[in-house]
């Protein structure tokens, strides 16, 4: 007896959805649900470049809140903070000490239990491990960073000394700096670092912040401070983050235990921030020459003064492989446009969502901001956007053991419970006349894959590469100095430590949130 089968649906991808599929001049950011998980995926070149799947409970990184210490262990050199009712979070006293200025009693230098004390959220708990928490409050926005319980000013190592010099002075000016060299302290007085306007606007909202005695206060100056336009817009920025800084300083002091003065960006806008770049993302860019005497990207080819300027950064831009030009660093690139002209341009990205709840919530957060992101709500019963863009087996590489290159060699990533070895092999790669230069190939395409997957599969802690031996230490040393250039394109803090006499390459990355494959919960049940 024959059994009739239902024939399926032919699915053929029409010429919009070839182009909407096409990756390689825009990069993708999807937003949508995979095995019932809500996440963010990032694809440029037909390549999974970032993943973030969003937890059933939200994370609280970056949120603020008034806790409790419940108990003060020596031993360890730390204590545990209550945060809210129940939960502990581990405070190293390393960065503390006198740094933490009791709310509910008068300031002694020493923490006490029962100390009500301003904490923030650096790292969510993981595994058996609690979260933990920073007394350092720090307040950020695309520009600057005010952290307190310092008082040291830095400047982004991706700025130019001309540009930190230029500033300098526009900060000193303002009176934000004290006048002198780069190595000056923030000015420490809400006074010098409000202005009159913005001082007034606090106080039109019943902040008595005359009363305010200012904590220690440091400032980290962004690679974006080189971006505006005029000093006057950069110093709005400073302006709008201090108002920000004080007020939340203002309001500590007569909230009660275990308030949240600051909760943290939820999953989406996280993601956004993660795998997009706000200012350059506008179709349409005019000219109007660089802030604060910087000159033009073409201006800056014809000018023997600036490429001087540029060589003298360590010659880091002239040794970025292929990887930095694939990485989502690429997205923050200018293009080179005539002086004074309006040049239309693609976006470096596109967002793209099939969750209704989602893009009620992209289109709101574009509507507040102006990003100028294309987003598009995309349909399809035939061709769901998990299909159009092959997420699954997307997915399925990203999290493979086996990393194949180019060449033909490979890699083959192990987590462990105490650290994460790679190792690198030569695999279908022919020797040639020459082995060694054929390792160096091979180990310098390695270092740059080795940079996408900490970054693609989020690993953390201590991570050990064995790349092919070199009996060259000009080699060995040129493979470090452009594995460490490349790693500082990460957003998460990333150190290459050295290489062992056994040839071994160290390095270990902040442990921020959860690993790639630990994100989805779902893939060990499969």
């Amino acid at each position: 007896m024959s059994r009739k089968i239902a024939q399926k649906p032919s699915v053929t991808l029409t010429e919009e959805d070839a182009a909407l599929r096409q990756t390689v001049r825009q990069g993708k950011l999807l937003f949508t649900s995979y095995h019932g998980q809500p996440c963010a995926l990032a694809i440029r070149d037909n390549r999974l470049t970032g993943a973030s799947f969003f937890p059933k409970i939200p994370s609280k990184i970056g949120s603020i809140y008034i806790g409790k210490v419940k108990s003060v262990a020596k031993n360890i050199n730390a204590c545990f903070v209550e945060i809210e009712k129940g939960e502990l979070c581990f405070l190293s006293l390393k960065e503390a000490d006198n740094r933490i200025n009791p709310l509910n009693r008068i300031p002694d230098g020493r923490i006490l239990q029962g100390d009500e004390i301003l904490v923030q959220v650096v790292r969510d708990a993981q595994k058996s491990k609690r979260a933990s928490v920073t007394a350092q409050i720090s307040l950020s926005n695309d520009y600057f960073v005010l952290a307190m319980g310092s008082r040291r000013v830095s400047y982004s190592t991706k700025l130019s000394k001309k540009q930190k010099e230029n500033l300098h002075k526009v900060l000193s000016k303002a009176g934000i700096l004290a006048a002198g060299d780069q190595n000056t302290c923030l000015t420490q007085d809400y006074r010098l670092l409000l202005p009159d306007f913005w001082s007034d606007q606090l106080k039109s909202d019943g902040l008595e912040i005359s009363s305010l005695c200012l904590p220690s206060t440091g400032m980290i100056v962004r690679t974006k401070a080189a971006e505006p336009e005029s000093a006057e817009e950069l110093l709005n920025h400073f302006y709008a983050l201090a108002a920000q800084y004080i007020k939340l300083l203002y309001i500590a002091r007569y909230r009660s235990c275990f308030s949240c003065l600051k909760k943290a960006d939820t999953e989406l806008i996280a993601a956004l921030e993660k795998f997009t770049c706000f200012r350059d993302a506008s179709p349409g860019v005019k000219d109007k020459g660089h802030p604060m005497g910087e000159k033009h990207p073409m201006e800056e080819k014809h000018s023997v003064e600036e490429k001087h300027s540029v060589e003298e950064k360590h010659s880091m831009e002239e040794k970025h492989s292929m990887e930095e030009k694939h990485s989502m660093e690429e997205t923050c690139s200018r293009e080179e446009i005539k002086a004074g002209a309006e040049v239309p341009r693609t976006p470096a990205w596109e967002i793209i969502t099939d969750q209704e709840s989602f893009y009620e919530q992209l289109m709101q957060f574009e509507r507040e901001n102006s990003t100028g992101i294309p987003i598009r709500f995309y349909q399809d019963d035939l061709l769901p956007l998990s299909a159009l863009y092959a997420v699954e087996s997307k997915l399925k590489t990203a999290l493979d053991s086996r990393v194949w290159l180019k060449s033909g060699g490979y890699l083959v990533i192990e987590p462990t419970e105490a650290l994460t070895v790679i190792d690198v092999n030569t695999g279908k790669c022919e020797d040639g006349k020459n082995p060694e230069e054929t390792y160096l190939r091979i180990n310098l395409e390695a270092a740059a894959e080795v940079a996408f997957q900490l970054r693609l599969r989020n690993l953390s802690g201590i991570i050990i590469v064995d790349f092919i031996n070199m009996r060259s230490a000009s080699d060995n040393a040129q493979l470090l100095h452009t594995l460490k250039s490349l790693v500082k394109q990460d957003k998460v803090q990333t150190i290459v430590i050295d290489m062992t006499p056994l040839g071994l390459v160290e390095i270990t990355r902040k442990k921020i949130s959860k690993p790639l494959r630990e994100q989805l919960q779902f893939s060990e049940e499969k």
